[in-house]
């Protein structure tokens, strides 16, 4: 049921607040936003992306999920050139305008809730964290929370220009991860308990009541499904346009515009190739060998450190409007059963355990979440007005202990401890420590060095014939297999050092032979802390300087041998 919006006033002062807390999103997300080492998978992705430029083609592989961020920072990367802060400013810029979705609910929720929502997805400590993050997770919540707004809006104003409007961000969403594919599931469970308490309420008189309001809801959706079909029709081909387009290979589909008797074959890869593609590795039951009850115990510790306060008020809102208002908003109801179902729903099929996970559950519990916060500050307000200060008083202490607490986790969590143990949003394969002096030391050494800049030794780093590896469309030469991988089956533990030298455009070799390393002289040598002990040289003897840093969260030391005299 829609909600007065009030005077033009009034929208102009829910817009410049809107505005003002999506210019503090902005700054909180890319401020120092390439300050943090890659993550393994962010440092994986982005190497890939520039392995596509320098082969100039691109063809759909689950293991990296969907084609947005190869062809969105492939774009970035040639006006930006490539950098930690390059290939994270489209999340960050997506997560830092999200908060102007709330404006699409408009129809549903009052001002001060429109704003509440809009401070809740600009404040929450998990979504911070994960839109300085390149991954996929945030975009595909964000593109659905804007989809189903737009969405909204054309039910509510029976304009079809809404409904093409929604078709782009929730193409684009099938577009970022494969479990775009969960959210018409948990939009569709949503519906039903929603449609459910239609019926509860119709039949609280009598039963006739109830089917006559089902039978009533079923009438005007065909209804209204039929005098759109053409909207509908010409909807759907929007949406596989949109799909075909980015996962077609490329460049083969730019060749369609001088050759379409191309069309069959990229539209069969896009399309079946696809679908094969991600069956084989998604589909398969070896992703999701795990114990349901740890990845869930996870994901609620994640919530309870960094989405305490939202899912507290998403909790208030949701039984306020459903058990205290004059009727219930199937909006809110909608995106809390939504949340809901995220919250349960993916450690089921979750492969690793992840904060990021929970990105998918906490964007749209904002939207109850903002109905309780402004419950607590709109009854605050009036009872101030009506002298009762103390009832003033406990609203003003809730909110800003809701406020400080997550303020004080956002700035702890994303900026003082924002790669180190003891960061609950932190996945385990991101490298802990202060990684980034010597990496730049190694851009200095790459820049003016004549031969091998960085010598990777052990077993665990050892690639064959590396040097003379000539780089295909396919990265499935990035694998453990000598025989297929033609020599990188070393690449994926090294990671995230790939990026890097990637991005420094430094020449790499690897070695299980000491002499080897005597007989390239490089300037840099990585090894394990385990293998140094089968090193048959002083390297700091020989005036290299040794550095320790840590591979993953919780271990898995990394030794950095650089030249002295390498960078004078």
């Amino acid at each position: 049921m829609s909600r007065p919006r009030g005077d033009s006033d009034g929208h102009l002062r829910v817009v410049a607040a809107l505005l003002g807390v999506v210019a503090l999103a902005l700054v909180a997300r890319l401020w120092a936003l390439g300050w943090r080492v890659a993550h393994q998978d962010e440092s994986r992705v982005a190497d890939w992306i520039l392995h596509y430029m320098d082969v100039g083609g691109w063809e759909y592989r689950a293991i990296i999920h969907g084609p947005f961020l190869p062809h969105v920072n492939g774009v970035v990367f040639d006006l930006l050139g490539p950098s930690d802060f390059a290939m994270r400013l489209v999340v960050a810029l997506v997560g830092g305008l999200l908060p102007l979705a709330a404006w699409l609910y408009r129809d549903h929720l009052r001002g001060t809730e429109i704003v509440a929502v809009g401070v809740f997805l600009a404040g929450n400590p998990v979504l911070l964290y994960y839109s300085r993050f390149m991954r996929n997770d945030l975009l595909l919540a964000a593109f659905m929370l804007v989809a189903l707004g737009l969405f909204v809006r054309a039910l509510s104003t029976g304009r079809a220009r809404y409904l093409y409007a929604g078709v782009l961000p929730f193409a684009l969403a099938f577009t970022t991860k494969e479990n775009s594919l969960l959210y018409p599931v948990c939009w569709l469970g949503a519906l039903v308990l929603v449609f459910d308490g239609r019926l509860v309420l119709a039949g609280a008189s009598d039963e006739a009541s109830r089917y006559e309001t089902a039978r009533a809801y079923v009438r005007g959706a065909l209804r209204s499904a039929w005098r759109y079909k053409l909207h509908l029709l010409l909807a759907v081909v929007q949406f596989a346009v949109v799909v075909v387009s980015f996962y077609a290979p490329k460049p083969d589909f730019y060749r369609l515009f001088t050759n379409p008797g191309l069309a069959p074959d990229v539209l069969r890869a896009a399309t079946l190739g696809t679908y094969d593609e991600f069956a084989g590795l998604w589909g398969s039951t070896d992703m999701q060998t795990h114990s349901y009850i740890e990845f869930l115990k996870h994901d609620l510790t994640v919530l309870g450190v960094g989405g305490l306060a939202l899912v507290s008020f998403a909790l208030l809102g949701f039984l306020y409007d459903r058990y205290a208002a004059e009727r219930p908003r199937a909006v809110v109801a909608f995106c809390f059963y939504w949340g809901l179902f995220s919250v349960f729903g993916y450690p089921a099929v979750s492969d690793i355990s992840a904060g990021w996970t929970m990105v998918n559950a906490l964007v749209p519990l904002a939207v109850p979440a903002g109905v309780g916060a402004a419950l607590v500050f709109d009854n605050g307000r009036s009872a101030l007005a009506a002298g009762n200060t103390a009832q003033a008083r406990a609203a003003a202490v809730v909110l800003l202990v809701a406020a400080a607490g997550t303020g004080a986790v956002a700035a702890q969590t994303s900026y003082a401890n924002a790669q180190g143990p003891g960061n609950p949003l932190v996945q385990y394969a991101q490298p802990s420590g202060q990684m980034q002096p010597t990496l730049a030391e190694i851009r200095e050494v790459s820049a003016t060095n004549d031969g091998v800049d960085v010598m990777f030794y052990g077993e665990e780093f050892y690639s064959s014939n590396e040097l003379g590896v000539e780089k295909t469309l396919r990265i499935d030469n990035y694998d453990n297999d000598t025989d297929t991988g033609g020599g990188y089956q070393g690449w994926f533990s090294r990671l995230p050092l790939p990026w890097y030298f990637g991005v420094y455009d430094a020449n790499v070799s690897s070695t299980m032979q000491t002499e080897e390393i005597v007989e390239h002289d490089p300037p840099v040598v990585v090894t394990l802390e385990s293998d140094e002990e089968n090193l048959e040289v002083d390297l700091e003897a020989r005036g290299y300087t040794r550095t320790v840093h840590q591979g993953y969260q919780h271990g898995r030391p990394v030794v950095f041998y650089v030249r002295a005299n390498a960078t004078s």
